[in-house]
């Protein structure tokens, strides 16, 4: 067996970047987000430290612990599994559990549903120990009962291994009903509901990755499109509200956008040229809206500004349509009718947000602001919408002319669009 040398060495970031960690990390110490808590609720935990709702009463040392790991063989040999106690309560302990993983029972009232494809899916690529984790167990100490609660997909995986690569015993999150916990009476306590309520408390609560945080991550691990939606951020002066990348955050006027999930799968497009209009379009915002009157750009606005643009490329000039004229008009309706994003951002018709944005830009700045000051208004002869849309925004079907459409694919069916980025 190979030896390894697990002597603590002093870390110092400078001297690793780019050697044991990547050029671009932003390692910190951990307690200086502690630091970060009021102080009112440091060493104070609100709900305080608890087993199944029951406050702990005692806690193994870390002498203790130690003790008691140089007594698994001995356990394993007289009961078949070896189990540390860390935390207890009147009715629990709660600890590590050393045992084999194919003997265990599961509850098919409550738990997640069995899905052999899914299974066979999820490990194709192989099992990683790292990432499968501590399977999590209820072990009733009056029944015997081994419950798996929350792992049965890494368990069937784990023993659809062959058997030569890995161990026989492994380790366990565990919680052991003890064997004085009341069976009778109002506050009898069943295997089954403790089991439950641990399944429910844990899968109802976590705190997902945001939009946000998934792209940093994607980022930092050189995955191709977040590198791609990265530097179309950077030539366009966007940025993402967040400290981690402040190359992004301290770019000349950069503006906040929101909606980065929606931004990354629609950005590039053939509707919106691509990405080769966000430069240009951003820069337009810009020009139009200071950065004290609009922060932020949301994926709606940015992309429904690079589908007008597209749009102008498309009719290479036949339509009449200037870029410079609509920065103005979007300042002018701004300062003279109080329109913000939010005004050219809804209503949108269904499946065709940006071109919807474009139409709006259009129809409540570009042309209005023509007409106020004696230039040529755009058509409406190259957005298509339902008759129903235009309705509901006051738009009679024969000003669209129609006659000369030429409507560009719905985004329908090529994106799954949400309206929480209206702003």
């Amino acid at each position: 067996m190979t030896k390894f040398n697990f002597r603590k060495r002093v870390f110092q970031i400078a001297k690793q970047l780019g050697k044991t960690i990547s050029p671009h990390a932003q390692m910190y110490d951990v307690r200086d987000d502690f630091k970060k808590l009021p102080e009112k609720n440091k060493n104070k935990l609100t709900g305080g430290i608890k087993l199944c709702k029951e406050p702990v009463i005692s806690f193994r040392t870390d002498k203790e612990q130690l003790e008691i790991l140089g007594t698994f063989k001995e356990q394993v040999k007289e009961q078949g599994f070896a189990f540390l106690p860390i935390f207890e309560s009147k009715n629990f302990i709660q600890g590590l559990m050393f045992r084999p993983g194919d003997d265990t029972q599961i509850d098919k009232a409550w738990n997640r549903i069995f899905y052999p494809n899914h299974c066979v899916k999820l490990f194709k690529d192989g099992f990683d120990p790292t990432l499968a984790g501590f399977a999590d167990l209820l072990y009733d100490a009056r029944s015997g009962l081994f419950c798996n609660w929350d792992s049965r997909h890494r368990a069937v995986g784990a023993m659809s291994a062959d058997k030569d690569q890995l161990p026989e015993f492994g380790w366990n999150n565990a919680l052991v009903i003890k064997t004085i916990a009341p069976q009778k009476g109002q506050k009898v306590i069943f295997a089954d509901q403790v089991a439950c309520y641990l399944f429910e408390m844990k899968n109802d609560t976590p705190k997902a990755l945001t939009p946000v945080e998934r792209f940093v991550a994607e980022y930092r691990t050189q995955t191709p499109s977040a590198i791609e939606a990265y530097e179309a951020f950077k030539y366009a002066g966007l940025k993402l509200g967040t400290e981690v990348l402040p190359e992004l955050e301290n770019g000349d006027d950069a503006r906040t956008l929101t909606g980065i999930a929606q931004f990354r799968s629609d950005y590039k497009h053939d509707l919106q040229g691509g990405g080769i209009h966000l430069p240009e379009a951003s820069r337009s915002l810009k020009q139009a809206w200071t950065g004290a009157q609009v922060p932020e750009f949301s994926v709606f606005l940015i992309l429904g500004y690079t589908h007008l643009l597209q749009m102008h490329k498309k009719y290479n000039g036949a339509w009449g349509f200037d870029n410079n004229t609509l920065i103005q008009a979007l300042k002018w309706a701004y300062e003279t009718k109080a329109l913000n994003p939010r005004d050219y951002c809804t209503p949108r018709a269904q499946g065709k947000p940006y071109e919807t944005i474009a139409f709006h830009f259009v129809r409540l700045a570009y042309n209005p602001y023509c007409e106020e000051h004696g230039l040529t208004p755009l058509s409406y002869e190259h957005f298509g919408f339902k008759s129903s849309f235009l309705e509901t925004i006051g738009v009679d079907p024969e000003e669209m002319q129609a006659k000369d459409l030429q409507v560009e694919s719905s985004l329908d069916e090529v994106f799954g669009i949400e309206d929480e980025y209206a702003a």
